[in-house]
């Protein structure tokens, strides 16, 4: 792909206007070349610079008042055109000098497997606990530079860019070198290398083994002696003197101080494989499935509830989201599911709601007055379409309502207004966390949760706290923080969509994604609480 084909993707899906086939061919271009993912970076950041100029991003975009005139239309165009020239010279100047500090600030999730380019990825776990790297997120599907990891318990399946898979048992200390070459300093491992991959390299102690196209085991003892056995095809041994010993399909070797020695008496011990572990791995999901349900069966009879939606059991025919708490409006609080379309959850047997239509969205009716508030659910986010991208919108935007979505750099954002759409610049109360998502995550299910307590409660000032996958995390920006919020209130509602938008021309905010559970509480959930409900649901 050509680097002006890029841009020109890159500027529709800032436009909105990226079709499906399109927004593949971005993604693949922002996973597999730095120079395109640079670019998109420098992209975004200056389009959400321009649209900073005049405080107008510091507020919703409801700002706009309905009716203007012609003249007065004309008249902000040309304000605009004025203010982006001065903004586009400063971005360009931020651009220079402030570049490499955005780019570190893009996705705290993910900011230190980016600080070298990724190598492999993880793409299959069964029971595997891991020593902690506070430079490396060890987790299916992680993509991972070069580093050490040590398995501790289970199996892993580690994937490298370069078309070699691995297949690593615990305990096992595995180093990744390079996309074509890796360390074992301790453990068992299955290498299965396609002709593609052809030259990849293990090194064990003094001893560099070179695939030319095959699949073999090793296993490496505490004392740095190892084994080596060759399922099919051709492997090069290597030792200290480098002279190098081919062996062939059945053949072993001992590889002790750096030297090479065949031998006739079978390896010992089983070396995992992919089936093992992608089957292990099913078996570890049928757990985790069936423990969420029991922890579900005792959330719903949580007296706090509001309402809580658990996406179960739901059918093509389905259109309706049942409430599942226990306490409350019962079945008056039922979701209205349109247009969305039932789809895998978080476990294989689990359902989900698919959002990715302009008009599919589930619609809720929620009475009351509220002066705390818990919002959260297990999101899967394909992609950020949209400036803003809805969670859990309420229609309009009347007083004390609010609005829940993540905005298109990968923020999660609250937003109430006790005015309403009155004087937004001086009365919209509105919070981002720190940026949680980029491309490279599409498709990973997170816990997303907000909480809210009002000055309206006894001894309550007013607090939003956000959460990603059970971890409170900071603010990258927002308006009118530290203003009271008075009090809460739902009514007229969308998951994954907006209705009755105040401002036509931003009333697309669809999720481009899945969710597949969903609850509010009536309280504020303490951050154990609310790592509870992650390490209680997590896949």
């Amino acid at each position: 792909m050509t680097h002006e084909t890029f841009t020109a993707l890159a500027q529709d899906w800032i436009n909105g206007q990226i079709d499906d086939a399109g927004f593949e061919t971005l993604q693949g271009g922002i996973r597999e070349n730095d120079a395109f993912r640079k670019e998109f970076v420098r992209l975004t950041h200056l389009d959400s610079a321009l649209r900073d100029i005049g405080a107008v991003e510091n507020v919703e975009a409801e700002v706009i008042p309905f009716s203007q005139t012609a003249e007065a239309s004309r008249s902000r165009t040309r304000v605009w055109a004025i203010a982006a020239t001065v903004m586009l010279i400063a971005a360009c100047l931020w651009i220079v000098f402030g570049r490499m500090a955005s780019e570190a600030e893009l996705s705290f999730v993910s900011r230190d497997s980016e600080a070298a380019e990724p190598i492999a990825v993880i793409t299959g776990e069964a029971g595997a606990v891991w020593k902690k790297n506070p430079h490396v997120r060890l987790e299916e599907g992680a993509a991972i530079g070069p580093s050490t990891l040590i398995l501790q318990e289970g199996l892993a399946q580690i994937d490298f860019f370069g078309g070699a898979s691995i297949s690593l048992s615990a305990p096992a200390t595995f180093e990744l070198v390079s996309s074509e070459s890796a360390v074992l300093h301790r453990g068992r491992l299955k290498a299965d290398v396609p002709p593609a991959a052809r030259g990849f390299e293990i090194r064990t102690g003094d001893v560099v083994l070179e695939d030319l196209g095959t699949s073999f085991g090793v296993a490496v003892s505490e004392d740095q002696s190892a084994d080596l056995i060759v399922f099919d095809g051709e492997v090069k041994a290597t030792g200290r003197d480098g002279k190098p010993m081919l062996l062939t399909d059945g053949q072993a070797a001992q590889l002790r101080n750096g030297e090479t020695i065949r031998k006739t008496e079978p390896v010992e011990g089983e070396f995992p494989t992919i089936s093992k572990v992608f089957a292990d791995a099913g078996d570890r999901e049928g757990s985790l499935y069936s423990s969420w349900k029991e922890a579900s069966l005792e959330l719903r009879r949580d007296p706090r509830l509001i309402a809580y939606y658990d996406f179960e059991n739901l059918t093509l025919e389905s259109r309706r989201l049942r409430n599942r708490a226990s306490a409350g409006g019962g079945s008056d609080l039922d979701g209205g599911i349109v247009g969305a379309r039932v789809t895998d959850g978080r476990w294989a047997g689990k359902t989900a709601l698919d959002f990715r239509r302009e008009g599919d969205r589930v619609r809720f009716q929620i009475p009351g007055e509220f002066d705390a508030l818990t919002i959260f659910a297990w999101v899967r986010i394909d992609a950020l379409d949209r400036r803003l991208n809805s969670l859990f919108l309420t229609d309009y935007y009347d007083e004390n309502e609010f609005h829940w979505q993540i905005s298109r750099l990968g923020a999660l954002h609250f937003a109430t207004s006790p005015m309403g759409v009155e004087d937004l610049p001086k009365n919209n109360r509105r919070f981002y966390s720190d940026f949680f998502w980029n491309p490279k995550l599409s498709g990973r299910w997170f816990l997303l949760a907000t909480t809210v307590k009002t000055a309206a409660g006894d001894g309550y000032t007013g607090e939003v706290i956000h959460y990603i996958n059970g971890r409170a995390v900071g603010f990258s920006g927002g308006t009118n923080m530290s203003k009271p919020i008075p009090r809460l209130r739902i009514g007229k509602a969308d998951l994954g969509n907006w209705s009755d938008p105040i401002w036509p021309e931003v009333a697309m905010r669809t999720l481009n994604g899945g969710i597949d559970e969903f609850g509010l509480f009536r309280e504020a959930l303490s951050a154990e609480e609310i790592q509870t409900l992650y390490d209680q649901g997590k896949p």
